[in-house]
This record gives C-alpha cells, structure tokens and sequence, in this order.
C-alpha cells in the first residue's frame, strides 16, 4: 500500500544490493530445490522456508522505511526490551516450577525455554539482548535512571542465560564483546588513556569469564566440551553437511532442503553416538547449513550482506548518532557467533533481519543508498485502499488453516500415545484435509487406522506420506509393515511392494543399521530365510553394526549355519569383547 500511494523507489547500495542477493538467491534456491514443498514452507519443526524468510524480508523493509532513523531506534529497542522482560518473568516461572502450561515434550524446570520452544532457542535470544544492552550503555548517554533499567534488563537476561545453560549464547556473547570492543576503540581512538580502560575492561571480562567456568551450570557444560564430551554428534553431523555442500556446490540440495538430503549423508556412527533413527533439520551451524542448502552462491550472498553492515558499522562508528546502528551490528554478531553452534528457528530467525533493517534505516537516512524511482505514485481512494487491504488480508488469514492443522496433527499424536483411537483418526485426517502437503500428518493418519483397524487404509495413507517424504525410512518402514500384513493374507504382489518399501528406505538413508534389521526380520517374517541372511550382510558391509551381527548369527544359528554363526559372533567380539548378546549366544552354541 505504501508503494501504490507514495511511489515504488528502490534503493541502492552495497548492503541493500547484498540484501536483495540473499532474498533473490532464497528465491532461486526454491526454484530448484530437492523438495520444492519443504522449500517453500520449511520442515516441520523448523518451518523456515521461504514464505517465512518473505515475512522477514519485509519486516526488514518495513524497518528501513519507517524507523526515520535515528529517531525511531528507541521505539524498537524498547519493544524488544519489554518483550524480553516478559520472557524472563515467565522463564522465571517456569524454573520455579510455577509454569501453569504442562509440556508433554520437556521440563522448563531444569533448563526454561519461556516462549521461544527450546531452551537452545531461548538462549540465543537472551545473548542477542544481553550484548544489545552492554552496547546501549557503552555508545549512548541517557538519563541515569534510563541507564540503570538497561543495565538491569541486561543483567537479568545475562543470569537466565546462566540458568538456561546454552553453550551457543556464550560463544555470541564472545562474538557481541569482540565487536563491542572494537567499534569502542573506532570510536574513542588509541590514545594511552583509552587503551588503559580497554586493558582494564578486558581483564575484568577475563576474570567473570573464569568465575562463570567455576561457578555455574552452563560454565560446566562447557568444560565438557574441553574434555571432549558431547563433540563426536556435532562433528559428524558437520561432516555430513560439509559433504553436502562439496556434492553440490554451486546452488546446494535446495533452500531449507537440510533434512531432505541429510538422510543420505547420515553416518552409522551417528546411531551409536546419538541414537537410532535420529535425523536433523539443520547443520547446527548457520555457514555449513546455509553452503548445504544454498551453495556458494547463498554462502557469499550471505557474507557479502554481513560485510556491506560490518563496512557501514565501522564507516559511521564515530557519527553522533550511530548508536542505533551500532547495537543492531553488535547484537547480528552475537546471534551468528551463537549460530555457530545452534540450529536455528522460527522464534529466533527474525533477530538478524531486525538488524538488518535498522541497518538499510541507517543507510536511507545518511543517503548512503541512490535512489531509483521505478513506479510513480498512484491516487487511490480511500474505497479502493480498503478493497485492497481486504483482499490482501483474506489472503493471509486464509493461513491460519496451517496452524489449525498443525494442532490437529499434535492432537493426533496425544491420542496415539493415549491408544485413542477414534479420537486420533479425527483428527489425523483433519490435519491432512486442511493441510495435505505434510508426509508427517499423513503418517500420522496411518499410524492412527492402525488402531482402528483398518489396515487398508492405512496403507493409503502411508503410501501418501512416502510420495511426499520419500527420503524418511520410517515412513517406508510403515508402509512396508502394512504390505508385509497383505502379503501374509496372500494378496498378488503385496510381498514385492513390502521388499520394495524396505529397499526405499534402505536408499533414503543407506547407513542405518535398522533398516537392514527391519527388512531381515520382514523376510524371515514371510519365509524367506536365506533372502534375510543376504540382507544382513549386505547391513553389516553398508554399516558395520554389531546389532546386525548378532542378527545374523542368530538367523544362522536358525538356519543350523553353526561355523558361520560362530565366525560372525567372533567377529561381533572382536569389535565389542562385552557384547552380552553375543557372548550368550556363543555361549549357546559353543566357541568352537
């Protein structure tokens, strides 16, 4: 609307020309994405595909146009401000456990997460607020009661963070100090003076620093991390991105495509050091999850943003009213140093793009961006405006369907835990009438027929849910399990459409030892002996898991295969002397 009545103007400098690189490689990305659906929308749990990150792009434009910077600055901060101390009273409630919302999936008791979902999340966003107050009282000059409520907030999220216990908020408040520290010495230049008080200031961040590692929960949870305890998962998963990148390295597997194409590049080490048939949505770092998804040309648009706002902070670092732009750079430094080491998500992404806006509002003001006129302004009445907005807003409320299905499917899922049958049927096919492009409703829906029973149409909706994830093995592995049952009832062609199943879901993720089981366990199932023997050892090459052994040992041993079994149960022990499984079953048939 604004464009319509006052004229379509772009501007153009290097950070809105890099801004524009991001959202247009964001675009493309999409275009030739794996999974143009998950592209679009994002996965579940993250839902940060391109219609997300569209609202956050003009939310950063909507912030340049109407910030009038440096004048409006204020008004952002202290919202962000309000809105954080809110947070924390809950997140205080919530570590009192006052909390009056019982969460089925977590304890806020030990680690509160407030509103944000995840307590990874929730740190992250304490860190961001915490820097942006140590550099409001380190570049502004307020009124000393002003002042005071800002080192309050700040010293309040910095004791959440404290509690919260996320290793990533530490590694950006790093990131925020460093460039805290720099664009102050920009500012106040190297006189000896100036240098003292850095000195000074610098080893009292230094001692809080070693009283934090003493003293406090997350400084433990970091120690481990010198003693190497909770590293082998983060640098598998690194690798496996890496590997993504290098495979397709000029436009990436496709934006927000992270979980589509990670199945494939998943390790076996990853099960035994994280769990079985755990998967991610993100790289846990913000530069191998952004060359996995978007390539090189995502990853230097990217940087390229980052260095346009790093050039402009550090060219009107000494402006009388650069603070605004300041904090907002200090605050995007600490948000991707935590991004280092966290995954991101919806409740956190909009903090760089704020940032970012505050950014192009700088720009505007100090017109270091040219300005092309490309749409006049048209005359429109106050009728048609409303028409306008009206049918603009039908758009977007016609969203809420989304939500609607989403607590749907959650509802699906309680009634599954609970054995409600009908109930989880309801409100399965609920969520996948309103929202039909989500494999996970789909799944849901067939788990939930399951119950009823009614097994055929349970195959329909897993058969649903595998043309729309094909790369989920546990969704090939339902819908194989429904085919195994009409193969038993000896139904034409249903024992292939099971191996078939069970193959897919041996392609999605070639390294996961449970699908190699699952698939042995389906054969023997159905009489196939020797075709589970084969499977097995085919398992065991692709994986080189002792489970797998110790399952084809005791198909052997079944099949009466003595000297094999015995060789195979050597070499389980050979790998894992301890293995009590397969200790008991030479013990049952003998060493020799």
């Amino acid at each position: 609307m604004v464009a319509l009545s006052d004229g379509f103007r772009l501007p153009l400098s290097p950070t809105f020309v890099a801004f524009y690189a991001v959202v247009a490689v964001e675009v493309l990305t999409t275009v030739t994405a794996e999974d143009q659906y998950v592209a679009a929308y994002g996965e579940v749990g993250r839902y940060l595909g391109l219609t997300t990150h569209a609202v956050l792009a003009l939310l950063a434009v909507a912030i340049a146009v109407s910030v009038d910077y440096p004048r409006r600055v204020s008004w952002l901060a202290w919202t962000i401000g309000a809105a954080s101390a809110l947070a924390g009273a809950y997140a205080v409630q919530q570590a009192l456990g006052l909390d009056p919302v019982r969460w089925i999936d977590q304890d806020p008791r030990f680690r509160p997460f407030s509103t944000f979902g995840n307590p990874d999340f929730y740190g992250q966003f304490l860190a961001v607020v915490a820097t942006g107050c140590a550099a409001v009282l380190v570049f502004t000059r307020q009124r000393p009661w002003l002042m005071a409520v800002v080192a309050l907030l700040g010293v309040f999220n910095v004791a959440l963070m404290l509690v919260v216990q996320t290793r990533g908020s530490f590694v950006g408040i790093v990131a925020g100090a460093v460039v805290i520290a720099t664009l102050w010495l920009r500012r106040s230049g190297l006189s000896r003076g100036v240098l003292a008080r850095f000195a000074v200031a610098s080893a009292g961040a230094a001692l809080a620093v070693i009283v934090m590692l003493v003293t406090t929960p997350l400084g433990g949870r970091l120690l481990d991390i010198g003693r190497g305890i909770g590293l082998r998962d983060r640098v598998l998963l690194y690798q496996s991105a890496f590997q993504m990148f290098l495979d397709h390295p000029f436009l990436g597997v496709g934006f927000e495509n992270f979980a589509v194409a990670y199945p494939r590049y998943q390790q076996a080490e990853w099960f035994a050091v994280a769990g079985m048939n755990t998967t991610n949505t993100s790289a846990h770092n913000w530069i191998l999850h952004v060359a996995a998804t978007t390539g090189i040309v995502g990853l230097l648009a990217n940087l390229a943003l980052l260095a346009a706002f790093t050039f402009h902070a550090w060219r009107r670092a000494r402006d009388p009213n650069a603070a605004g732009v300041i904090v907002a750079f200090a605050a995007i430094a600490t948000f991707y140093g935590s991004g280092l080491v966290l995954p991101g998500a919806q409740s956190i992404q909009w903090i760089p793009w704020v940032c970012v806006g505050v950014a192009l509002a700088s720009e505007l003001r100090h017109g270091a961006a040219r300005v092309v006129t490309a749409l006049p302004p048209l005359r429109l009445s106050t009728i048609l405006r409303a028409l306008i907005l009206a049918g603009l807003a039908s758009v977007a409320f016609g969203q809420l369907g989304s939500i609607d299905a989403n607590r749907a499917a959650k509802t699906a899922q309680s009634a599954l835990g609970a054995g409600n049958a009908t109930r989880a049927v309801t409100s399965a096919r609920i969520a996948t009438t309103v929202d039909s492009g989500r494999a996970v409703y789909w799944n849901d829906l067939g788990r939930s027929l399951e119950l009823v029973p009614d097994l055929s149409a349970a195959r329909g909706a897993y058969r649903q849910a595998t043309s729309r994830s094909p790369y989920t093995p546990a969704f090939w592995w339902n819908l194989g399990r429904m085919e195994q049952e009409f193969a038993k009832q000896n139904e034409p062609g249903a024992r292939e459409a099971a191996y078939e199943a069970m193959r897919r879901a041996i392609a999605a993720n070639p390294q996961n030892p449970d699908s190699f089981d699952r698939f042995a366990r389906m054969q023997i199932a159905l009489g196939d002996d020797n075709g589970a023997i084969d499977i097995l050892r085919q398992g065991i090459l692709a994986t080189d898991s002792n489970d797998l052994r110790v399952a084809l040992a005791r198909s052997l041993i079944a099949a009466t295969r003595l000297p094999e079994a015995r060789q195979v149960l050597r070499d389980a022990l050979a790998k894992e002397p301890t293995n009590p499984a397969a200790l008991d079953l030479q013990k049952q048939i003998g060493a020799q």
